[in-house]
């Protein structure tokens, strides 16, 4: 009896470690996962801030125009026939390579269209430099898309891990060479070339390690299929797109370039961050919401679970820019850029507030009722797109708050969509939701007021105390989120896609 107890001991022991071993494995995998996807905006906003500490508003402003334009042809890459390759159930081959072709082209025609335009661009926004800027990006844009392509392809393979190697590389390689570029040459060209240092490497990489090239299979039956399921949501991502950009057109045109760097600048240091986070996301809910739907598995559980998770990074990451954003301007950037804090502010909210906006579309894709996300965006592209003309007038201050109320009323609808015309049951996001904001508000107040004593505390320098309040950050993030997975808020399977 005592030797079957025994037995019964010494199994369970490797069992434990087992679990653990699984455990870190996971949780190894889940980090390095949202990493890669992350990387891109980190990158991003560091050159941002180098930006800013070497370039005045105007150039900043000029560039920040041309990456409106930019982010316009990208939506045409990582949507629509994006979204098709990862959802369709029809041949792999097939599907891959006619959608290869269907990106290319279309890619590639507007990119013609915006380096056309180029010109008559920087003549209407009075902004010198702007017409070459933007040419030389729009000519990266159709290489960008084979970078595109061929992530999706892995995606749909199920090599997710390869697909956050190659991206984890690119970004590395265009932090590192547009940081050495912007140190050594303080123009707006090197903005420039950072751009086409990242594009150039995804490129490259993808081809080298991806290894899938297009055949010249091309379905006409299947190209009719994938554009009826891409039209709406290109209609909707460029309404999104109006709504999100249309400040910086109007403070463009109503005011300079410089208004444009500062409030692009604002956003950046906000979204920047915020973005790291809420850009993998979208794309770890794309991946397994797509997946859920090739299974016919229901998706509400799945939502659930993304929607805390979304909540609460969002909500952490706005209480550490709200807390830690005036010291980081004051030391790091040009006395100028301060203008820019309250958008700062308002932006790192409005990604909260956000939050349950941000799965409506790779949710209606994976029910395949994309129209819902054009009435969507249509709806609230039109609010923001009023709010906007009605508050760019007043300044800074009214227009970045009036976007945080529009994204606050977007999301509310976007969780009546799901309900009433997804046919998904919300108790569980709203759940979720709810406890996340509480979290992130508690985790809020306790680094607001540990950062408070800081100074009276330690006699150290700006740039010490500023580091010390980031390591506090850290610090109180851990029981934050050990918590919120004991509460099934958080969730480290949503970093598996």
């Amino acid at each position: 009896m005592n030797g079957r107890i025994m037995g019964h001991m010494n199994n369970a022991i490797p069992n434990r470690w087992q679990a653990l071993l699984s455990a870190t494995r996971l949780s190894g995998r889940a980090a390095f996962a949202f990493l890669a996807r992350s990387l891109q905006q980190l990158s991003t906003l560091v050159i941002t801030l180098l930006a800013a500490r070497f370039l005045p508003p105007q150039d900043y402003g000029i560039y920040s125009l041309g990456i409106v334009f930019i982010v316009l042809v990208q939506t045409l890459t990582y949507t629509g026939f994006y979204q098709f390759i990862l959802t369709s159930r029809q041949d792999d081959a097939l599907v891959l390579s006619t959608c290869f072709w269907l990106i290319a082209g279309l890619v590639s025609f507007a990119s013609l269209v915006l380096a056309a335009g180029a010109w008559p661009l920087q003549w209407l926004f009075d902004a010198p430099h702007l017409g070459p800027v933007l040419f030389l990006l729009a000519a990266l844009q159709p290489l960008a898309s084979l970078g595109a392509w061929s992530s999706a392809a892995l995606l749909r393979r199920g090599e997710t891990m390869l697909n956050f190697q190659i991206m984890f590389a690119q970004n590395i390689m265009a932090l590192i060479g547009g940081t050495i570029l912007l140190c050594a040459w303080h123009s707006l060209y090197a903005l420039v070339a950072f751009r086409g240092i990242r594009v150039l490497a995804g490129a490259l990489l993808y081809a080298s390690f991806g290894r899938d090239f297009p055949s010249l299979r091309f379905s006409p039956d299947l190209a009719r299929t994938a554009t009826r399921f891409s039209a709406s949501l290109y209609g909707s991502r460029f309404l999104g797109f109006l709504s999100q950009y249309a400040a910086d057109l109007l403070l463009g045109v109503l005011h300079s370039p410089a208004e444009v760097g500062l409030y692009r600048f604002g956003n950046r240091l906000a979204t920047g961050v915020t973005d790291a986070a809420m850009q993998p996301m979208s794309n770890f809910a794309a991946a397994q919401l797509g997946e859920a739907a090739r299974k016919g598995t229901d998706i509400s559980c799945t939502l659930a679970r993304l929607s805390g998770t979304i909540a609460l990074l969002a909500g952490m990451l706005a209480a550490t820019i709200t807390v830690l954003a005036d010291d980081a301007i004051h030391l790091f950037f040009q006395p100028s850029y301060t203008a820019a804090l309250v958008v700062t502010y308002a932006m790192a909210l409005r990604a909260l507030a956000g939050s349950g906006k941000l799965l409506l579309e790779p949710a209606f894709a994976a029910l395949g009722r994309t129209s819902w996300v054009m009435l969507f965006n249509l709806v609230t592209s039109i609010v923001a797109v009023c709010a906007i003309f009605a508050t760019s007038p007043l300044g800074l201050v009214a227009l970045a708050w009036g976007q945080v109320m529009v994204m606050l009323a977007s999301t509310a609808f976007a969780f009546y969509l799901l309900n009433r015309h997804g046919g998904i049951a919300m108790e569980g996001c709203l759940r979720n939701v709810a406890l996340a904001v509480l979290l992130a508000t508690g985790f809020g107040l306790a680094l607001g007021f540990a950062c408070a004593q800081i100074p009276s505390l330690l006699a150290i320098a700006h740039l010490q105390g500023f580091v010390l309040q980031v390591l506090v950050a850290c610090g109180l993030a851990v029981p934050v989120l050990a918590l919120a997975i004991r509460l099934r808020v958080f969730n480290l399977s949503v970093f598996s896609g």
